[in-house]
Formats: C-alpha cells, sequence, structure tokens
C-alpha cells in the first residue's frame, strides 16, 4: 500500500471502498467528500432531493470518529441554533459568551443542509468560519477543531449577495439521479441501506484525518515545485480562460491542494495528472453546463489518462449488455449468427480488460465488464450443451 508522509493510506482507502459498496453509483461523489476531508476545503453537493447527498455524508461522519454536526438551514435559522445560546450567568457577570457543547464550534465534520435558505445573518456568521476557521466569542476568536465544512442544496443560487459565499465554498460537485443501467442493483442495496447504515464502525478518527491534511499540504507545496507539472496546469488554465471559465487568484491555489488529496484518495504515491484533471473539475466549474467546457480542456491538455479508457470500457459494456439481451430474448431462435456476435464482443472485451491498466478510477467498470464477459461465456458454453 502506498505511503504519503509516513501517513498509511490503508483507511481512507477502506472508507472509500466501504461507501462505495454501499451507494450506488456514486463513485464521483464519494470521491469528492473525501477529498474534502483530506484537504480542508469546503465542498457542496448540488442535485434533486432524492439523490442521497445527506445519506452520504451521514455514513461518511459514521465511518470517520470525530465530532459531528448537522443542521437543516432555513430563512429563519438564527446565528445561535449554529454557535450556541448565550451564556447568561456570563453575562450577568459582564462577559459575552456562549455555550457551545453539542454546535458546531465544537464539531469536526460540519454538515450544513440547504445551504443558500440561510439568512444573511448566517451566511456573514460562516464566511469567516468556512475561510478562517473561527468564531468571535465575545471579545476573542476561538480556533475552531472543524476537519472539513459539507454543505449541499438542491440548486446553486443567482442571488448576488451569495456570489461570495459560494466562491468560499471549494469543491463542487453536481449530483444527478443514478442512471438507469444502475436501476436494478439500486433497488437490491437501497432497501438494506438503513439497516446497512447502523452497523457501520469507524475506520479513522480525527488525528488520522489531520496527519492526511498535513500530507496533502506536503504534497500540494511539491507540486508547485514541479515545473513540469506547473506548467501543464498553467497550460490548463490558459485554455479554460478561452473557454470563459476564469479562476480567481485563490482558486487556482486551491486547485493544487484538491488535486494533491485526490491523489491520496486514489492510493498514488504522488498526484498523477488524472488527479489533476479531478481536481479541474470539481473546483473551475461554476454550474453544472461548464463541465462540458472542462472535459474540452482535459482531453485538449492531455491530462488524463482514465478518461478515454473509461469511454472504451462503458462502450463495450452496453454492446456485451444489448447482445446478451437480445440473444436471451430470442431463445430458441437465436442463430450461430447471434452466438458468434456475442463470442466476437465478449473477446474484444476480454481483450480490452488485458490492455487496461490498473486504475482504482476505472474499477467499478473493469469489473462490470468481467461480470458481463463471464455471464456471456456461461451463456455460450450453455447453449453448445443444449
Amino acid at each position: 500500500m502506498a505511503q504519503s508522509q509516513s501517513v498509511s493510506l490503508k483507511p481512507i482507502i477502506e472508507i472509500r471502498s466501504t461507501l462505495n459498496s454501499l451507494f450506488v453509483g456514486r463513485e464521483v461523489e464519494i470521491a469528492t467528500l473525501l477529498t474534502s476531508l483530506a484537504s480542508g476545503e469546503p465542498l457542496i453537493l448540488v442535485g434533486e432531493p432524492g439523490t442521497a447527498k445527506t445519506a452520504m455524508v451521514e455514513a461518511l461522519s459514521k465511518l470517520v470518529n470525530a465530532r459531528y454536526f448537522y443542521y437543516l438551514l432555513t430563512r429563519f435559522t438564527e446565528p445561535d441554533e449554529l454557535l450556541g445560546p448565550v451564556d447568561i450567568n456570563a453575562l450577568r457577570e459582564g462577559k459575552y459568551s456562549r455555550i457551545t457543547k453539542n454546535r458546531l464550534p465544537e464539531a469536526e465534520i460540519v454538515f450544513l443542509d440547504e445551504i443558500f435558505k440561510a439568512s444573511s445573518a448566517v451566511r456573514n456568521i460562516l464566511l469567516d468560519i468556512i475561510l478562517n476557521k473561527r468564531i468571535l466569542n465575545g471579545a476573542e476568536y476561538i480556533k475552531l477543531p472543524m476537519l472539513t465544512l459539507y454543505t449541499a442544496s438542491n440548486e446553486v443560487s443567482t442571488d448576488a449577495e451569495d456570489k461570495a459565499f459560494y466562491d468560499r465554498l471549494t469543491i463542487r460537485v453536481f449530483v444527478r439521479y443514478v442512471e438507469e443501467s444502475l436501476w436494478d442493483e439500486l433497488l437490491v442495496k437501497g432497501v438494506t441501506l438503513p439497516q446497512t447504515m447502523t452497523q457501520l464502525r469507524p475506520a479513522a478518527d480525527a488525528n488520522y484525518v489531520r496527519a492526511l491534511q498535513s500530507a496533502t499540504i506536503q504534497r500540494a507545496i511539491k507540486l508547485a515545485n514541479n515545473s513540469e507539472y506547473r506548467n501543464k496546469y498553467i497550460e490548463a488554465l490558459s485554455l479554460l480562460k478561452q473557454r470563459g471559465l476564469e479562476v480567481s487568484d485563490r482558486r487556482k491555489i486551491k486547485v493544487l491542494y484538491v488535486a494533491s488529496a485526490i491523489s491520496i484518495v486514489y492510493g498514488e504515491d504522488v498526484p498523477s495528472l488524472d488527479s489533476l484533471a479531478d481536481a479541474l473539475r470539481y473546483t473551475t466549474v461554476h454550474a453544472e453546463d461548464d463541465l462540458k467546457k472542462v472535459e474540452e480542456v482535459v482531453l485538449q491538455a492531455r491530462l488524463s489518462t482514465a478518461n478515454e479508457q473509461m469511454q472504451k470500457l462503458l462502450t463495450l459494456i452496453a454492446e456485451l449488455k444489448n447482445q446478451l439481451e437480445n440473444i436471451k430474448q430470442l431463445g430458441d431462435k437465436a442463430t450461430m449468427n447471434d452466438v458468434k456476435a456475442l463470442k466476437a464482443i465478449a473477446k474484444r472485451a476480454l481483450d480490452e480488460l488485458k490492455a487496461t491498466p490498473p486504475s482504482p478510477r476505472l474499477s467499478r467498470y473493469v469489473g462490470e465488464l468481467k461480470s458481463l464477459v463471464n455471464e456471456a461465456i456461461n451463456y455460450i458454453k450453455q447453449i453448445q450443451v443444449t
């Protein structure tokens, strides 16, 4: 197993594997949740209700032994609900302070749902919390133990007053409903999810996460001093600018932290160009429509090796599924040509699997294609026997 600044990557990889086994078709969302954890950079999940946004964060909070704080925000939410009520006894003595027990100031993992429904007063307080991880408690600032902040919303706010707040949310993920090909698996796993969630046990603790975040910083420093990597990154930034995606100076620096954290999540010894490509996907978009522009830049700058291979695997998965369904529907009416066509696709799939380099980004697609190839081989044997 790869090591990062003497920190074992085994726990975070175990957490990623567990979450992927629970949530169908959510590899990207899970990778970004863990990237936020490993970097300390705040994340926003944007998507329709019923896309498992809250469930994924809740599951993660059970896999990390750290103090967790969740709050569903509304326009009526008061700062006291998040930060704790004013200490009346202290106030009588002329001191202004809050009782922060079981509130955000004492939490290590924070999740604020429906973030854009919060009042201006709440969002103004959150700006300093996000940027500096501190709150003003009475006459002095208190440093927060917060490891990371997760937020969620059904849509991105278009209000001008939210622009600064949205810019502070470094990692942005747009969550869609699970694609149709995964509905069967979704139903099977979905009905047991509530019970499975109660059985989750921590695989890491807060101190481990802090060590990961230190390792992320060290990786980012090395990246910034790697001229070859830096030049590739600057090329990508220029291409993004040409497409109208201007990246703020602050965000340009944050991308290196995110790329470093992603490399840790995927168990890389050093950040790959694939990790840089992922970081651009998760940090440089303002709206979901921007993803297409980022993908164009990733291809033009030749940053991702996984994308092209993923498309090949997905094409073969679709072809093999279609041919299997077709020949099963035909039953006794299937001809030798139908069987030959199935054999031909299965052979191409086997050849592609052999040519596919090991990559955690591709593991799901490799596994699905292997399963389909085995199904096709068994079906062909069955036909030949009968």
